[in-house]
């Protein structure tokens, strides 16, 4: 039940093993690299664990739409096991509400854009129903001596918790400090070369290392809405 909502994961097997699923539909919007890049991952790895013919529908909307009746509609005859829509917190929410009003009560799972009071405040009830997303962060389970230090100092300085995003924009500031400590140099040449090299950074969001891609290797994590409130279900380590 817990790792039902991981794209950010690579590790597909465990997903679907916790959660069951064997067949899935996706939901992207094609004016998003985001949304775009995790349907692609989410694909590939669902039908390395599944097979070729595990994604039953593949739909797509643009930025803006309101009405999802008709991707809602074809994902809903072929029956998934899951629905995995990652997008913009406003789309995804109305989505969510359309689905659920069409009976369709399959998990549907997204990722860390949803994590803004405004996603709960738009799909309302229907986004507390079997709805899982991955993030970065989450205050109410802090992974290291550096997520309490950074969670004490924001509370102090805004009081009130700190979300995933203000964890990240911290987390990126202080690996930017770190590369131009480690490059002993302002030059941005080097700077970038040392950014490049970052790994085992202690972060507020993790234990952070950079790939040949640039992209940061670290820990997940999976969150639910409850009671109009987000809610850590579990972490995830790569």
């Amino acid at each position: 039940m817990l790792y039902r909502s991981l794209p950010g994961n690579r590790d597909g097997e465990l997903r679907d093993e916790k959660l069951g699923a064997k067949t899935a539909a996706v939901i992207k919007d094609v004016q998003q690299d985001y949304s775009v890049g995790l349907v692609k991952f989410f694909v590939d790895s669902f039908k390395a664990t599944n097979g070729e013919d595990s994604i039953l529908v593949e739909a797509s909307y643009k930025s803006g739409d309101q009405d999802f009746s008709s991707q809602l509609n074809n994902i809903k005859q072929a029956n998934p096991d899951v629905i995995f829509a990652p997008g913009n917190y406003g789309e995804s929410a109305l989505l969510i509400k359309q689905a659920r009003a069409l009976d369709m009560d399959q998990p549907i799972l997204g990722g860390d854009t949803w994590e803004s009071g405004d996603f709960i405040d738009i799909g309302g009830a229907a986004v507390e129903d079997d709805v899982y997303f991955s993030s970065h962060f989450s205050s109410a389970e802090p992974i290291n001596a550096e997520s309490d230090k950074f969670l004490t100092l924001y509370k102090e300085k805004y009081g009130k918790e700190a979300n995933a995003f203000a964890a990240l924009g911290y987390d990126a500031y202080m690996v930017a400090i770190d590369a131009i400590k480690r490059a002993d140099s302002a030059d941005p040449v080097a700077i970038r070369d040392a950014l490049a090299k970052t790994s085992g950074f202690i972060g507020a969001t993790g234990t952070i290392t950079l790939d040949e891609n640039g992209d940061a290797v670290k820990s997940a994590v999976v969150n639910t809405i409850e009671n109009g409130a987000f809610k850590f279900l579990v972490k995830v380590d790569p």
